[in-house]
């Protein structure tokens, strides 16, 4: 590929990217209360890749959005320590902040539908 054809392949990965932590902030919320398992995410959002969701999760979790937890012990964890099909996800305050306005990221794009 040539410059030009590589800058918009990433630009596109990028805006991907940006959509799809909103999408999954907006589905933590939806699902607010207990942790979720990241595999109900997966099946829930079929479009994305599990690459994409973990990209997503890694941004969030690093960034103070979600916390994670071992679903086969129940503590804290991270995405380096725990196999995918083993981690689930909540909500943080910030988390929540970033949902309703009080919070802006750069990578977090929300999509809302308008009530009709």
């Amino acid at each position: 590929m040539n410059y030009e054809a590589d800058k918009l392949k990433q630009e596109i990965e990028n805006g991907n990217f940006f959509v799809n932590n909103g999408r999954i902030l907006q589905m933590l919320n939806i699902l607010a209360g207990d942790f979720k398992k990241l595999t109900e995410i997966k099946y829930v959002l079929s479009d994305l890749e599990e690459y994409e969701i973990v990209r997503s999760i890694d941004y969030l979790y690093e960034s103070g959005y979600v916390k994670l937890r071992n679903t086969d012990n129940g503590k804290p964890t991270t995405l380096a320590d725990a196999p995918f099909k083993y981690l689930s996800a909540k909500l943080t305050a910030e988390g929540v902040r970033v949902l309703v306005g009080k919070k802006t990221d750069d990578c977090i794009c929300l999509l809302y539908t308008s009530p009709s």
